[in-house]
């Protein structure tokens, strides 16, 4: 007997096997597209690599695509061209729009992964009732070497070491899922050197593994609370663009250590990857009423795409508009300037804790530098997941044949001392070296230094 197939499956069929796969060709073309859009966008590419070693790489990686190739793979292969950069900003989106189908599907890797430490991976949480103790190494998910797996993972991460580390763990089990590694998941690990294998039957949804770098997915914008009624503990995780719901927030955190009489509060950005520059002028407001700068201004490369970008989205007014394309718009602003907020009722005057990690990220890092630049606290943890002087003000366009997302930087921006040849990031004044990821429920070393230190 035959089987008739209506035409309009028939056309579904091709059309869904071509959003899975490209052509080599196609391939090829999305990365020249890239490498256009960069070239023309971005304010310096070749800042940290050779624009020669550059265009090496490129033309290797072209030359390992297969006839075809799966848009998840050309995702990791777009991925390592970025990360080339050293540019943490310049890298395709997290989250790609083309597998939404997946996205509330428990099949994403259920286990949160700790520093890799004398080269092995520890499991330190699991969101399933999968038995594997924390402290455990990680060796095999689906027979793929997991050791390996990030260390290939941290090649599609841009940035300083310390931040591509935070980011290769906390988005481990997206970059398994790119990978093709989805639930159920057959594990081995080992406890004292002795080997176990189990399975997992069922993963997490994305937003659930995503919380493990980012907690704002599951809703968790800042937290705050008391500790042994001396310290005020304030975790700033976003920095949004709802500014009056963060000053109702503030003014919350600001209003009951006044009540409790607190002398010490506590900000942590260890978490904050930025955001809304305005969110840290706000905050600075409640402790401070000098002058001051969260940087130097910015370089800013002028492009007519860029120009069209503007307008897209209604900035219409923007001096940049009028611009001569090709150029770099000199948006240096050098020095202190008065506060953004004044009059603040709710002014603290108390002791001052930082506390910054390498996923501090962005606009928390300009705030983090502002902070330390000005002196308005003392900061402790460890170094900023970026240079006070880097790249800024994303570009956001779509390769013509994949469909992946990707977002490149137009800017330089300077930090607030101004001094564009620096090329650190925003140091401790004590520095407190911690695991990249620990258990939740263990004991965090930096609050602890604080409270010795809290009279």
């Amino acid at each position: 007997m035959k089987i008739v197939v209506p035409a309009f499956l028939i056309m579904f069929y091709n059309l869904l096997c071509q959003a899975q796969t490209l052509t080599r060709s196609q391939a090829i073309a999305d990365i020249d597209e890239y490498n256009k859009v960069l070239r023309e966008v971005h304010y310096n590419p070749f800042l940290y690599i050779d624009a020669e070693a550059y265009d090496r790489k490129v033309d290797s990686l072209k030359q390992t695509l297969d006839d075809t190739i799966s848009i998840k793979s050309m995702l990791l292969k777009v991925s390592q061209l970025t990360s080339a950069l050293n540019d943490g900003h310049t890298m395709p989106a997290v989250v790609q729009p083309q597998f939404k189908a997946d996205f509330r599907k428990p099949i994403y890797f259920p286990l949160t992964v700790g520093d890799s430490r004398n080269g092995k991976l520890y499991i330190i949480d699991s969101y399933t009732p999968a038995q594997i103790p924390s402290g455990a190494i990680l060796l095999t998910v689906n027979g793929l070497n997991m050791m390996k797996f990030y260390n290939d993972v941290l090649t599609y991460v841009g940035g300083l070491l310390p931040y591509r580390k935070q980011l290769a763990l906390g988005l481990l089990s997206n970059y398994l899922y790119d990978a093709g590694v989805t639930a159920p998941f057959n594990v081995t690990y080992s406890v004292d050197g002795k080997k176990y294998t189990t399975t997992i039957k069922e993963g997490v949804i994305l937003k659930e593994s995503l919380a493990v770098a980012f907690p704002q997915f599951r809703g968790i914008d800042y937290s705050f609370r008391l500790i042994d009624g001396k310290v005020g503990y304030l975790n700033l995780i976003t920095m949004g663009d709802d500014y009056k719901r963060y000053g109702r927030f503030f003014d919350s955190c600001f209003t009951t250590m006044k009540k409790a009489n607190i002398t010490t509060l506590t900000i942590d950005l260890r978490q904050n990857t930025g955001g809304n520059a305005l969110i840290a002028h706000l905050l600075i407001s409640y402790f401070n009423t000098k002058p001051y700068a969260l940087s130097g201004g910015r370089y800013w490369k002028v492009s007519q795409r860029y120009k069209n970008y503007l307008v897209s989205r209604g900035d219409t007014g923007n001096s940049y508009l009028r611009q001569v394309n090709g150029t770099i718009f000199d948006q240096r602003q050098c020095g202190p300037q008065s506060p953004m907020f004044t009059g603040n009722k709710l002014l603290f005057g108390g002791k001052i804790y930082l506390i910054t990690g390498p996923q501090t990220y962005s606009s928390a890092t300009q705030l983090a530098d502002a902070i330390k630049q000005y002196h308005m606290a003392t900061v402790i943890g460890q170094p900023t997941g970026e240079n006070t002087n880097d790249f800024g003000e994303l570009y956001r366009f779509e390769l013509p044949n994949s469909k992946i997302q990707m977002q490149v930087t137009t800017t330089f921006d300077l930090g607030a001392d101004c001094n564009a040849k620096k090329n650190q990031p925003v140091m401790p004044d004590h520095l407190i070296q911690v695991r990249q990821k620990s258990p939740s429920g263990s004991k965090d070393a930096v609050l602890e230094y604080i409270m010795k230190h809290v009279n």
